[in-house]
């Protein structure tokens, strides 16, 4: 942490987990002191003014819930970077939900961007790049939840992060709405109540990111049954070189070609699905320091692919490095990443 955040955060209110202000320090301060609370409170990031002139006001108090972590931030217009020399970084698989009070903002990750109105859901993963656009002053909740638990419950994660669940259709009011009371409560809960409104929250998102209610829906309440089923199965089998199409149709116990239609409006193939995860997969493998000494060839075989030639080939398309240089340049940018002390 550096010294200038470290000033402002004495007067920290007791019990919160984080607490920044910097608005009382020198102009040239502001914006490395608002990029250190943001980087400290939620994870590595680069944040960069909209404004011609300095950056001036940035409020942050956030709160833990378990493993949960509810923020409220209030600062000048600025676009926040989630690069790809960040990901290197431990403990950075987390997905962001902000909810502005204000003025809308938007989100961009995986070619998807999302408008996200007061009153509107949506997310991005921190596994991966995104950028955060707030071109006004502006005030927003924040719930940052542990990756790989909501991954549990939602298999196809990536599919949802910047996309929009539109306010005003019941399961996305439903949740929203406690969401808010879940933050406005947060410091104040016991931890047996802390637990069980955790539990409740996460069920509440599940189903608000079910897409029965999402604009352009993805298919009746069976197909979105059949398709979470299905994404279950892939997700649990996905480092045997033997999935495909037929297995996932079997164990769901619907037809190729239906499973092929309720994918469809998903805008992929079930094969295609299969190949996504598993590059999603390897890069994770990749991007671990105990991967140094592992061979490509079974870095290809853990993430379920039988062929490293055809590995290789696919991971290159999807990314446009080689696993090597992938992997080089995620476990050379470690050290990149910690910003330098002192101003």
């Amino acid at each position: 942490m550096s010294p200038s955040l470290q000033t402002q955060q004495t007067s920290a209110p007791e019990g919160h987990a984080a607490y920044a202000n910097i608005d009382g320090l020198a102009l040239d301060r502001r914006l490395r002191a608002w990029n250190d609370a943001l980087y400290d409170t939620y994870y590595p990031l680069d944040v960069i003014p909209t404004a011609s002139d300095s950056f001036r006001c940035g409020q942050l108090v956030a709160d833990d819930v378990g493993t949960v972590r509810v923020g409220w931030v209030s600062s000048d217009p600025m676009i926040v970077h989630r690069r790809r020399g960040h990901l290197a970084r431990e403990g950075g698989d987390f997905v962001l939900l902000p909810m502005p009070v204000d003025d809308p903002l938007r989100l961009h990750q995986r070619g998807r961007e999302a408008l996200v109105r007061p009153g509107d859901l949506a997310m991005v993963a921190t596994c991966d790049t995104y950028t955060y656009e707030q071109r006004t002053p502006n005030r927003h909740r924040t719930l940052r939840l542990p990756g790989q638990v909501l991954r549990q419950r939602v298999p196809h994660l990536e599919d949802l992060t910047a996309a929009q669940f539109r306010g005003g259709q019941p399961s996305v009011d439903l949740f929203m709405d406690f969401a808010g009371s879940y933050c406005r409560h947060a410091a104040r809960m016991t931890p047996d109540a802390a637990s069980a409104a955790t539990r409740t929250l996460l069920d509440l998102l599940v189903l608000a990111l079910s897409g029965e209610d999402r604009e352009g829906g993805r298919g009746t309440a069976v197909q979105v049954a059949h398709g979470q089923r299905a994404l279950r199965y892939i997700e649990a089998n996905l480092t045997d070189p033997e999935l495909n199409v037929g297995r996932v149709a079997a164990a769901v116990n619907v037809s190729e070609r239906y499973l092929q239609q309720i994918f469809a409006g998903r805008g992929q193939s079930v094969s295609e699905l299969i190949r996504n995860r598993r590059i999603e997969a390897a890069k994770r493998i990749l991007e671990e320091p105990q991967s140094r000494g592992t061979t490509i060839a079974v870095i290809a075989l853990r993430a379920g692919f039988h062929d490293p030639a055809h590995f290789s080939k696919l991971f290159r398309a999807a990314t446009g490095m080689t696993p090597k240089a992938y992997r080089a340049e995620m476990l050379g940018s470690r050290a990149n990443t910690e910003r330098p002390q002192g101003d």
